[in-house]
């Protein structure tokens, strides 16, 4: 296969040292090149068969695992071989312990920190990853730290700098917090693993420049292990990343597994969006508008022909789209007398627009979870708090204060005698 792929200079997702399977000739279609080598399944009856060590084998037991999952007998040992590793199967099959397993048996050998950095998608998986990493080494001493957003910043930061030897983190918070202290990222110098749990979520999500600036911090050297219940495009994207030689592995619904896939598909591109008030319809010079989404009609038709005038600039094409309801037909008919045309209809099919629901619900869901990870309640706060600072210092708060108490009262006298003359 091809050498490693290079987003831009620090954007490695797998190691440039990881030791390749063996493969076929790869096989091309127009949209995905992949490379398949089917492997004889491994037929391990213990966890000591695959190579963990005595302490690993006796914690399994306590913990009343008795005999090692498919994608725990394919991918713990190589990842204790030292290889990168894609491993594909369904919730519940065993994935934590596929590669929280080989992490500690490693770090048991020459314990150290940060030696593993695993990213997972949500705050409650990471509280979950953390407390089985707490588990399956808990006759090491293991130091693990869990770092999201919604908790302090300041202390997350004081126990990164402690160099625990796992930590389990969410993108955002992550990212802000190497970025605000510039002695956070040597932290990661010698990191031994990193691990994408829920590799498909953490791509959907849109972590992109989160991941970016996360493994500028980390060594070359590296071993990388992805881990997922799906393969999906997002998923895809992340592996044109890497485009490299690692082992994967798929369990299939026929409960066949050992391939070992390499995809290279062409990387997702990302649309930036404006989002603004009328104060942007005027002035703003962009050549390369392409759409502009009305999300209610204009009072006034000059506004919306600044509106859509944003896009279609020197010769360019352009689209304006519109929302309108019954209320604006009114306000539609006066646009169309300015513009001196009438606007064209889009009908809309309901099953289509039921499914872009669904998804845009779930983008919404995705998008505040990224920003109580980006630590945008915290920001909420400082702002209130500022301007309830400058509002004191300018005399104001006890006059608005006042205020809003004497409206109250005016309020519920008005309540209490709903009746009473007003001549």
């Amino acid at each position: 296969m091809e050498s490693e792929t290079l987003i831009e200079d620090g954007f490695r997702l797998f190691s440039s040292s990881s030791k390749p399977s063996k493969s076929t000739t790869p096989t091309t279609t127009s949209a995905v090149t992949k490379t398949l080598t089917l492997l004889t399944p491994p037929n391990p009856t213990t966890f000591a068969d695959l190579g963990l060590a005595p302490w690993a084998v006796s914690t399994c037991a306590a913990l009343g695992m008795k005999r090692p999952t498919p994608v725990q007998c394919s991918c713990i040992p190589r990842i204790i071989a030292g290889e990168d590793v894609l491993g594909l199967a369904e919730t519940g099959s065993g994935k934590t312990a596929a590669f929280a397993l080989p992490i500690l048996h490693r770090l048991a050998l020459d314990p150290f920190g940060v030696f593993a950095l695993v990213i997972t998608p949500t705050r409650e998986l990471a509280y979950q990853l953390a407390d089985q990493f707490r588990a399956l080494g808990s006759c090491l001493n293991l130091r693990c730290v869990v770092v999201v957003g919604g908790m302090d910043s300041v202390g997350q930061a004081r126990a990164l700098a402690a160099r625990p030897h796992v930590v389990v983190s969410t993108p955002g918070r992550l990212k802000v917090l190497v970025e605000g202290n510039s002695d956070l990222p040597a932290v990661f110098a010698k990191t031994k693993f990193l691990v994408l749990d829920e590799a498909d979520r953490v791509l959907d999500v849109g972590f992109e420049e989160e991941l970016r600036v996360i493994f500028r911090c980390l060594p070359e050297d590296r071993q990388t292990l992805l881990f997922s219940a799906t393969m999906t495009d997002n998923l895809q994207a992340l592996l044109e990343v890497s485009a490299n030689k690692s082992y994967f592995y798929q369990a299939y619904e026929d409960g066949g597994e050992g391939h070992a896939l390499c995809h290279r598909i062409r990387f997702n591109l990302q649309v930036p969006v404006l989002l603004a008030t009328d104060v942007a319809s005027r002035g703003l010079d962009i050549p390369t508008v392409d759409l502009v989404l009305n999300y209610d009609i204009p009072r006034y038709p000059r506004d919306y022909v600044h509106r859509v005038g944003r896009t279609a600039r020197a010769g360019r094409g352009g689209l304006s789209v519109s929302l309108v309801t019954q209320n604006d037909v009114d306000l539609v008919h006066k646009i169309e007398n300015v513009i001196g045309k009438q606007l064209d209809t889009y009908e809309c099919k309901e099953n289509e627009v039921l499914d872009e629901f669904t998804k845009v619900c779930k983008a919404k869901r995705v998008a505040k979870m990224k920003m109580i990870d980006d630590g945008f309640d915290e920001k909420v706060k400082a702002r209130k708090a500022q301007k309830q600072k400058s509002l004191a210092e300018k005399g104001l708060l006890k006059k608005r204060k006042w205020n809003r108490s004497k409206k109250g009262q005016k309020r519920a006298k008005t309540e209490q005698d709903p009746h009473q003359d007003r001549s």
